[in-house]
């Protein structure tokens, strides 16, 4: 018989990964060190040569580095909330706080309605007269120096004047020789109290133009040569005093000095930034121009600058039709301080509240 001893299997092979020994283990966390060292260093080196970068940018062409390339876009503003109440509204005016906005409707009952920010109507502006269908309000604007509001009433040859509250006032009655009656339209007031109307006066745009009125209803001046301007329409003042026109019917904007010299345009046409029929025309806190181009259903803004009297395209926003943020035939706008636009969408019966 053979005797078979029971030998036990081997013992398994220990195998020794290198680096997870005491020492491996701490080899490795130094090569991590190390390793994080120079990213450290190479990062602080991409920065230093961009600061470079940065630098001899700004010696060769002296310009704010908000100018760099791909930097230059500006944040369009977004759709908030929408307005109800008005029939065809045309003409907008908010208070620069934002808690007042005037609406004028040109149809329906013909008034002017105040709304608080949330869109509650709190107060209606009434015409002088009873008979509402006898007035057709179309624009509205705010006197900085009394916050009395004025609203322009082209088929009466009447321009309005009622306190914040909504009271009516009285009638403004212009001082000197306007050589003979004027239809008022667009209102723009400057810092100083002085009054901008746009004049449509008759059917010959040899007529039409901007009429400039003190604090006291003197005529100051007028701005448009015989001929020049074509169914005015919305109108503003910049911070350097230059006066923005929306002269529709030749489908362009005209800037004109604080002396009345036209001394630039965006003109009509297909291409980026211009204009097919511009209407309401406004200038916010920041300096931006916006103008209504109700043709193509959208607000096209543009930067402004003191020693460039043309102004520079920004963007546009808006698009044409019945939801939120589109528009059917937009008229007028306005801004607060707030950073929020204002557009009357006619179409639609509503006030279009946009924000940055």
């Amino acid at each position: 018989m053979t005797n078979v001893t029971n030998t036990p299997p081997p013992a398994p092979e220990t195998r020794v990964t290198p680096g997870r020994s005491e020492g491996g283990v701490a080899g490795a966390a130094a090569d991590a060190e190390m390793k994080n060292k120079k990213k450290k260093i190479a990062a602080l080196v991409s920065l230093l040569v961009i600061l470079a970068l940065l630098f001899v940018w700004y010696l060769l062409n002296r310009k704010p580095l908000s100018e760099l390339p791909g930097l230059g876009g500006t944040a369009m503003p977004h759709y908030q909330s929408s307005i109800y109440g008005s029939t065809k509204p045309l003409g907008v005016a908010v208070t620069a706080s934002g808690d007042r906005i005037y609406v004028t409707s040109s149809d329906g009952d013909r008034l002017v309605k105040a709304f608080d920010r949330a869109g509650k109507l709190v107060g209606t502006l009434k015409p002088p007269n009873s008979t509402s269908t006898a007035n057709l309000p179309m624009y509205v604007a705010i006197n900085p120096t009394t916050q009395d509001v004025y609203v322009s009433d082209r088929q009466n040859g009447s321009i309005y004047i009622y306190d914040a509250k909504g009271t009516y006032l009285r009638t403004f009655v212009p001082k000197g020789n306007l050589g003979g009656k004027y239809a008022p339209l667009g209102l723009a007031f400057a810092p100083d109290g002085t009054l901008y109307v746009t004049d449509v006066r008759g059917s010959d745009a040899k007529n039409h133009r901007v009429l400039v009125f003190g604090a006291d209803g003197t005529l100051l001046r007028s701005l448009g040569t015989p001929g020049q301007l074509n169914f005015p329409n919305g109108i503003a003042v910049g911070a350097s005093g230059n006066v923005d026109v929306a002269d529709s019917n030749n489908g362009r904007l005209v800037v004109f000095s604080p002396a009345g010299k036209m001394i630039a345009t965006i003109s009509p046409g297909v291409g980026e930034g211009d204009l097919g029929m511009p209407r309401g025309v406004a200038v916010d806190d920041s300096g931006k121009l916006l103008v209504v181009d109700t043709a193509d259903h959208m607000v096209r803004i543009y930067s402004t600058d003191k020693v460039k009297p043309t102004p520079t395209y920004i963007g546009s926003f808006g698009t044409e039709g019945q939801l939120n943020g589109a528009f059917e035939y937009p008229n007028g706008v306005a801004t607060d301080k707030r950073a929020h636009v204002y557009i009357t969408d006619r179409e639609n019966n509503r006030v279009q509240v946009w924000g940055y």
